[in-house]
């Protein structure tokens, strides 16, 4: 059974007609503002994971040379914080910003 490519493919009247091209052609008050929460959102979340996890490492290792002394200290909790900073790192700085590539796209 074959696919008919012809319900899925658009020529330049559909395009021009509101049926494809990119958001900022068909909708530019919607897009403006996107972009904006967006990018903001993009920036503050990178700088904001990027020093949680500075603070993590810095923490991990004044936790080591505590427990060369002889102090005990459970880094799980740490860990677990790292690793949603990180994967949220990955959104905020991979993610959001080829979504604001993905809408000026054709």
């Amino acid at each position: 059974m074959e696919f008919p490519l012809e319900m899925i493919e658009m020529n330049d009247s559909e395009v021009a007609g509101g049926q494809g091209g990119s958001l900022y052609s068909r909708k530019p008050v919607v897009a403006a503002p996107y972009v904006g929460v967006l990018g903001v959102a993009a920036v503050v979340g990178t700088l904001g994971n990027l020093i949680v996890i500075i603070t993590v490492i810095i923490k991990y290792f004044q936790s080591r040379q505590q427990r060369t002394a002889g102090t005990c200290s459970n880094d799980t909790g740490r860990a677990l914080i790292a690793n949603l900073a990180l994967s949220d790192l990955v959104v905020t700085a991979v993610i959001n910003p080829l979504a604001i590539a993905g809408l000026s796209v054709n």
